[in-house]
């Protein structure tokens, strides 16, 4: 029971997806509920895609569901036996429909949460209102789940002190083949992958990237992304005396990422509050060194013996100096037992073990 799903790009849909993926590749039968407006449902795939309709999207983000839209949820749902019901990411509608759903029909709710702190990066007025919504609705969801999992020791934190909930903490993870295949060589580039949003850092990443330029006349920044900023981040590097060096790709498959990482050195500059991002993992994964302000997935890698420099953001010399080091010095290639722990084919086993501790019975 998600707001958003694909073809919607970000974080939590590719964790959904990713998890429906594989639980669906273990024999379970699932069935995404998603908000959207103008993708088709997929009725007769597994998991199979439900489509709802919906308001606007505020930001491309958060959107309501009509009224309704349980008791159709609900029709649906009486073809089969429903075993649990998965939410993601406390302040969504979709998640609270899904925690009260639950509850009517008698089954455990597994709330995953994405977030490990109030939202960042928004206008005061939006910042308010999150909050409230925070207070209300995102204790509601935490405290009516069954089990709350949290995507980092950060998320853990935020859940305890916001409701009160003791979570779990249930890393991340990605599909290690797609990024540990092929060679790591090195190469004189620098990858930024991400939004291109506000608070994201893309900025930053082309500043560091514009101060080291006349010291690595190879060198070329790739920025990896889409976003809001995205017309303002193309005129800034029109006017870059980088230009010629900068790449902006957009929006990626991961085979192509994975081949813009490999042996690069991955910047990662955010100051939002990012939950467990793939996109170190990723990075890691293929052999890139990584220069990233100290968010919580930064320093769990950094813990577990990966190639990572932190970095405050509000220290753009460190930047320069950090990514001249990672340019000078090949990445430290990763113990294969870290990448393997990353992996969705054992997260999404671990998944269905919790999901089998709540069933009537064991």
């Amino acid at each position: 029971m998600v707001n958003n799903y694909l073809p919607s790009v970000g974080g939590v849909e590719f964790h959904v997806a990713a998890l429906a993926k594989q639980l669906a590749g273990l024999g379970v039968r699932v069935t995404v509920f998603c908000l959207d407006n103008d993708t088709p449902s997929q009725l007769e795939s597994n998991p199979r895609i439900v489509r709802l309709t919906c308001t606007p999207a505020v930001g491309g983000v958060l959107a309501w569901p009509w009224p309704g839209t349980s008791r159709q949820i609900r029709r649906i749902l009486k073809e089969a036996p429903v075993t649990a019901i998965s939410t993601h990411t406390r302040f969504f509608p979709m998640s609270l429909i899904g925690a009260r759903l639950a509850r009517r029909l008698g089954v455990p709710c597994i709330h995953t949460e994405h977030g490990s702190a109030a939202v960042k990066g928004v206008s005061p007025l939006v910042g308010l209102a999150s909050k409230l919504i925070d207070r209300t609705v995102g204790r509601l969801v935490l405290r009516g789940a069954s089990r709350v999992l949290c995507i980092s020791e950060g998320a853990r934190d935020f859940v305890r002190n916001l409701a009160g909930v003791d979570g779990e903490v249930f890393h991340n993870a990605i599909d290690t083949g797609a990024f540990t295949a092929g060679g790591t060589g090195r190469q004189n580039r620098v990858v930024y992958v991400g939004r291109i949003v506000p608070g994201k850092g893309w900025e930053l990443a082309l500043a560091t990237a514009e101060q080291l330029a006349g010291d690595y006349p190879q060198m070329e920044l790739h920025i990896v992304g889409d976003g809001t900023d995205r017309t303002t981040l193309a005129a800034r590097a029109a006017a870059s005396p980088l230009a010629d060096r900068v790449i902006i790709h957009g929006q990626q498959p991961p085979a192509r990422i994975a081949e813009l990482l490999r042996g690069s050195v991955f910047l990662n500059p955010t100051t939002l509050s990012e939950g467990f991002q793939t996109t170190l993992l990723e990075a890691v994964a293929a052999g890139a060194a990584v220069v990233s302000t100290p968010v919580g997935a930064a320093r769990y890698l950094l813990a577990e013996g990966a190639d990572i420099r932190l970095v405050e953001a509000k220290d753009p010399d460190a930047w320069v100096d950090n990514v001249r080091a990672a340019l000078d010095s090949p990445a430290e290639p990763p113990a294969a037992a870290l990448v393997d722990s990353f992996d969705w084919k054992s997260r999404a086993a671990e998944y269905l073990a919790v999901v089998d501790s709540l069933r009537p019975g064991t």
